[in-house]
């Protein structure tokens, strides 16, 4: 018999994982939609160190307050080589 969801006192476990993984799904598509939206000459898409094009969700609006201060979009492999130290 499944257990009683800690967080959702009416639903399983089982019902609770259902829920947050629709959750998610809904979400991913949301992101992708929002993606396909995007138009590159609104955006900057090129990686400002190495010029590599860069994937949609690293875009940057053109019309943004980063863009304005010079700021361009960085590759996956350009950004692990920053030392960003958050801490």
């Amino acid at each position: 018999m499944s257990e009683v969801s800690k967080i959702f006192p009416n639903m399983t476990e089982k019902e609770e994982q259902d829920y947050f993984r629709k959750l998610l799904e809904e979400d991913e598509r949301q992101r992708h939609t929002q993606y396909a939206l995007l138009k590159p000459e609104d955006h900057h898409t090129h990686c400002r160190d190495c010029g590599r094009f860069v994937d949609k969700s690293r875009w940057l609006l053109k019309t943004s307050a980063w863009a304005q201060r010079g700021q361009r979009p960085l590759c996956a492999p350009c950004f692990a080589e920053y030392d960003f130290d958050y801490g």
